[in-house]
């Protein structure tokens, strides 16, 4: 029997797929689904940094920061009032008394303010980990790419001072120096996670309007993480997921091979259920049988750019071919 187990951010998971952050489990029956599916590991629904906020003020403005950004704004307003803290506490004393499999819970943050304290009660409440989805799209013209790159530094920096779990950050692509900023991250995260998807905006032509576009992930595009985790791999300190496209064990083995001690997936299950999650660990035992590996360790970042004779495919050399119709 393969042994598919992996260590990621410190914790032991009996297999790499880990479900991530989504309606899948913003609850304790939906967590105990996933972990009877097989999930190695589950990542709560985030509660956002302007519900904690709002928590400690009692208030939830409608015309203030909540509205920053337009993926909050439904759920704010539906259960921004309703205790959100204690409910999301809650969640994760749920959880953990449901499962086994490791319990890691999620922040949806734009700064590192004073929000950073509620840290500590996803800690004391017996959380596995805690994930940080940074939302900073990078729109504002008037706002420099270092000063965007550096809220991610300092919530990374205020987090890890008031917590011992381990902490991830799930970030975007949207970077002039990913490479750089994921060097200096490494330093005091544990993991990183790659890539977040945007919410992602659609025009209904007709009534001139704005519309959301789907928000399920394509299989195509896991290879924008497949790409960046195979150059970070072996380059930072911290540990490696993949997201974003992984819809099946092809995927799942493609994103250990480039390096990832994980991956996380969300639009698959949605898409075929939860039970799914067993077809893809078929997928990864099949493939380690038919190519001799007894374990995830034996394999994992045998194709990374760090342990690749031709470093240069990882890069420009591969648009040069393409662009000069090479092979």
């Amino acid at each position: 029997m393969a042994d598919l187990s992996t260590k990621y951010m410190g914790l032991d998971l009996a297999n790499p797929i880990i479900v991530g952050s989504s309606g899948l489990t913003d609850s304790v029956e939906g967590v105990g689904k996933c972990a009877e599916a097989g999930a190695g590991a589950v990542v709560l629904k985030s509660i956002f940094e302007e519900q904690i906020v709002g928590e400690v003020d009692k208030l939830v403005d409608a015309s203030g920061p909540a509205y920053w950004h337009s993926q909050a704004a439904e759920y704010i307003t539906r259960y921004g009032r309703e205790n959100a803290v204690e409910r999301y506490l809650d969640l994760i004393r749920g959880a953990k008394e449901a499962v086994s499999v490791p319990v890691i819970a999620s922040i949806h943050c734009v700064s590192a303010g004073a929000w950073t304290e509620f840290a500590q009660r996803v800690e004391q409440v017996g959380a596995d980990g805690l994930e940080l989805n940074i939302f900073v799209l990078p729109a504002d013209p008037r706002i420099d790419g270092r000063t965007n790159e550096q809220i991610y530094l300092d919530v990374a920096k205020a987090v890890k001072q008031k917590v011992k779990i381990p902490v991830a950050l799930k970030i975007g692509s949207f970077f002039s120096g990913l490479a750089n900023l994921a060097l200096a991250l490494g330093v005091d995260i544990d993991a990183l996670v790659l890539f977040n998807r945007f919410a992602r905006v659609d025009f209904d032509t007709e009534k001139l309007s704005l519309k959301p576009a789907s928000f399920l992930s394509s299989p195509d595009e896991m290879v924008v993480p497949l790409r960046w985790i195979s150059i970070l791999s072996g380059q930072i300190a911290c540990d490696l997921a993949a997201t974003t496209g992984v819809h099946d064990g092809e995927a799942v083995v493609k994103q250990l091979l480039a390096g990832a001690a994980a991956v996380q997936v969300c639009s698959a299950l949605y898409k075929n259920g939860v039970g799914h999650i067993g077809t893809m660990l078929d997928g990864l035992r099949d493939w380690m049988g038919r190519h001799e590996f007894p374990s995830v360790a034996d394999f994992r970042g045998r194709m990374s750019q760090t342990e690749s004779l031709k470093p240069g495919a990882y890069e420009r050399v591969q648009f040069m071919k393409a662009s000069t119709g090479g092979s």
